[in-house]
């Protein structure tokens, strides 16, 4: 599914709402917002991403497994040179914030998304949150 195109040292940003997996446990849907940092010298094209991205609404895990999902595919499909983030947002449902990110390096987690590990930095919700 995931299309790569050789592109020296450019960067991508990917971010959409069309996030959705289903839970192991009740089989209702998870919404949820991903975001997904790329920088190196092979990189999916953005349509074959979306792609990948829909095509969870079929499986049934767990929040932090799917992240692990998106961020082990890029990360075996990339460059070993690409820097990834991925860090997926998820509707609340019962009342607990569930948003695994996964980086390929710490620096990331501030560069990408401030105040994501800054606990003086209020971290703001996305809509549908």
């Amino acid at each position: 599914i995931l299309k790569v195109k050789a592109d020296p040292k450019s960067e991508h940003r990917f971010t959409t709402n069309i996030l959705r997996s289903n839970c192991r446990v009740t089989n209702q849907p998870d919404w949820g917002d991903v975001f997904i940092y790329m920088k190196g010298s092979k990189l999916p094209a953005a349509d074959s991403l979306a792609k990948y991205i829909v095509s969870h609404r079929t499986v049934s895990h767990f929040h932090e497994e799917i992240c692990e999902c998106i961020y082990t595919r890029l990360r075996d499909l990339l460059a070993d040179d690409t820097e990834i983030l991925v860090a997926c947002l998820y509707t609340r449902r019962g009342g607990i914030d569930i948003n695994p990110v996964r980086a390929s390096s710490p620096k990331l987690l501030n560069e990408v998304v401030p105040g994501l590990i800054d606990s003086d930095v209020p971290h703001r919700k996305t809509p549908r949150q």
